[in-house]
């Protein structure tokens, strides 16, 4: 059985990155710290994909091609950890683990690429930007990430959860995350004195309505043998004391994973939207405008090869596979498999206490005091290495 041993500086580039976190299409001292690493352990660097986005190949000859991606955006929040490491950017912190997932690749790229007998093929880091904003996955393939790197076989790809213990590692079969939509919803009208609250549309009270209708459109709308969700997961509105806002804006969140559920909810959404406006007294399409922001394709896991997978970790690790059901989160790796139209298998990597239970547990992914067990960055490492390997030598049947 394969150990878990790391690349010496593995911890400390972890550490490195925790520290300085970088918000989506900021990240340029990330990536610039991942391209040297990269570069100096043996692999070809293509910088500046999709603004700070990049692409690392290790070319050992004719063979397979896998490839995996890792992202480089960390999130709007503060940190709350007490790490001795914690995050020294005000308001930013990697509450969602891409500082892991980056330093286990990095580790996992540098041990294939020390071993004088890796098989042939080729070996294709995607590290991509803005994966909380579900657009950096697209705005790579915009930049010409598809013609930069040669079609991969297979698309490996893992993300920490609190849902396991360190040592577990989680799949599905087949649908594994939900389709995300995100709209915005704008409104303008001249402001005024809240002295007068009858010289003119209030923006904020029709915000919050339009809030608790949108909130109520699952419940009412969507055949209860379905699953979704529709959520308002920011409202701004800046003004003063004394002034009724003269601007709004609702952001919308969707999680679908059909697309039977998926276009009634858009329908629905813009049904309601243009309702509430006429009720507040707004012109829809005038004051009130209505923007699709980004789409996030859901993630489907090849069954086939993702048993394959299964079973090569718990042959080779000290670890578990678990099969999961498919979870309403989202990720924007879904639109790489899309554009470059490979099969795809993507796992979670236990980060909670070794022994722990399964299930959700406290601190979870994107909360201030998210912080992966010390053990988790070993197991995801050999984890990624061991998947790499097996697509190289032809152990996950990809074709």
């Amino acid at each position: 059985m394969t150990d878990l041993r790391l690349p010496h500086w593995a911890p400390a580039l972890y550490e490195s990155l925790h520290r300085t976190p970088e918000l989506g299409f900021q990240e340029h001292r990330t990536a610039g710290i991942l391209a040297d690493v990269l570069s100096r352990e043996g692999f070809a660097v293509t910088r500046g994909i999709g603004g700070t986005g990049l692409v690392a190949v290790l070319d050992r000859g004719p063979g397979p091609v896998v490839a995996t991606r890792a992202e480089l955006d960390a999130l709007p929040l503060q940190e709350r950890t007490e790490a001795p490491f914690a995050s020294e950017v005000e308001g930013v912190m990697h509450a969602c683990g891409h500082d892991l997932h980056l330093a286990a690749l990095a580790g996992a790229a540098a041990q294939l690429a020390a071993r004088p007998a890796l098989p042939g093929g080729r070996i294709v880091l995607v590290l991509q930007p803005a994966e909380e904003m579900g657009s950096g996955a697209a705005r790579m393939v915009e930049d010409g990430l598809v013609e930069a790197v040669p079609r991969p076989d297979v698309l490996l790809s893992q993300h920490v959860s609190a849902m396991a213990p360190v040592g577990v590692l989680a799949s599905t079969p087949g649908t594994a995350l939900a389709a995300a939509d995100t709209l915005t919803v704008t409104a303008h009208a001249p402001g005024g004195h809240t002295g007068s609250p009858d010289s003119g549309p209030d923006l904020v009270l029709f915000a919050a309505n339009l809030t608790q209708r949108l909130h109520t459109v699952v419940g009412r709308d969507v055949p209860p043998f379905e699953q979704a969700v529709v959520s308002v997961p920011a409202l701004e509105a800046p003004s003063a004391p004394g002034l009724r806002a003269p601007s709004v804006s609702a952001r919308v969140n969707i999680r679908t994973f059909a697309e039977r559920v998926r276009e009634p909810i858009l329908d629905r959404i813009k049904a309601v939207v243009r309702a509430e406006a006429a009720a507040a007294g707004l012109a829809f399409g005038e004051d009130v405008r209505l923007t699709h922001d980004s789409r996030v394709p859901r993630v489907e896991n090849t069954p086939r090869i993702r048993d394959r997978l299964v079973r090569l970790h718990e042959s080779r690790l000290p670890v578990r596979h678990l099969t999961v059901p498919p979870a309403l989160a989202s990720d924007d790796v879904s639109v790489l498999a899309e554009a470059f139209g490979s099969p795809a298998v993507y796992w979670f990597v236990g980060s909670g206490e070794p022994g722990g239970r399964l299930g959700p547990v406290g601190p979870a992914c994107h909360t201030d005091a998210y912080l992966p067990h010390r053990a988790t960055l070993a197991v995801a490492a050999a984890a990624m290495r061991e998947a790499l390997l097996a697509g190289l030598a032809g152990d996950l049947d990809v074709g």
